[in-house]
């Protein structure tokens, strides 16, 4: 089992990272920038600072084997009119800062959560949604995207980037399937949880490493 630092932790599908990787025996350090959002645990470090900052990411790094990125560019709300609150550039920088970080103390596997719709993924939406990523705040978050997918893979890491569909709350399990390039997935929706649980098993799956799966819900488990 690996010690994995966690950035996102505080978020949505950061906290459930978190949960996952306890679950299935790793230790985990969670980099947020409020304590209080994130359930202490055992095998749980919190640290308080940003993913911006070069000094917290070290600190935070100190004894870790691997990284998770689950940051999520933030507006207001989900509406695609919301008020953006983020940085523009928050993930491409937060990635640019744990990658220089990652270099300087030797680590090489991270596992950063993306969206279906960057890079190459956006063959397989159907044209008319494709039309929705680029354009209102998605414009912005996706173009975040798109740097830090970009960024990540110039490096000589041992990078995954995941792009999953549209995400939900449901706490269901499911399979997870993975869609060939340009190829519509399976479905439009995958639970946080299975998102979650897919991050935490990719840090152990030298099949996926510089790969960009994107993933969504398979059929119900009976």
């Amino acid at each position: 089992m690996a010690h994995l630092l966690v950035i996102g932790g505080s978020g949505r599908t950061g906290r459930l990272v978190i949960t996952e990787a306890l679950r299935t025996g790793h230790s985990v350090t969670a980099l947020v920038r409020d304590p209080t959002r994130v359930v202490p645990g055992d095998r749980l470090t919190i640290t308080q600072g940003s993913p911006l900052r070069m000094d917290d990411v070290e600190a935070a790094m100190r004894g870790t084997q691997a990284v998770v990125v689950a940051l999520t560019n933030l507006g207001t709300s989900d509406w695609p009119w919301a008020r953006q609150v983020s940085p523009p550039d928050l993930i491409t920088s937060a990635v640019d800062t744990v990658t220089a970080a990652m270099r300087a103390h030797g680590l090489r596997r991270i596992v950063l959560l993306s969206a279906l719709g960057t890079g190459e993924s956006r063959w397989n939406v159907p044209s008319p949604l494709r039309w929705t990523t680029r354009f209102l705040r998605l414009g912005t978050v996706y173009a975040d995207h798109e740097r830090a997918d970009a960024s990540l893979r110039s490096s000589t890491l041992d990078w995954t980037i995941v792009r999953p569909t549209m995400l939900s709350a449901s706490d269901r399990r499911r399979p997870v399937v993975t869609s060939p390039a340009g190829r519509w997935p399976s479905s439009v929706r995958i639970s946080r949880t299975d998102v979650a649980g897919y991050l935490v098993d990719a840090i152990d799956d030298e099949t996926l490493i510089r790969s960009a799966p994107v993933i969504s819900s398979g059929p119900s488990r009976v």
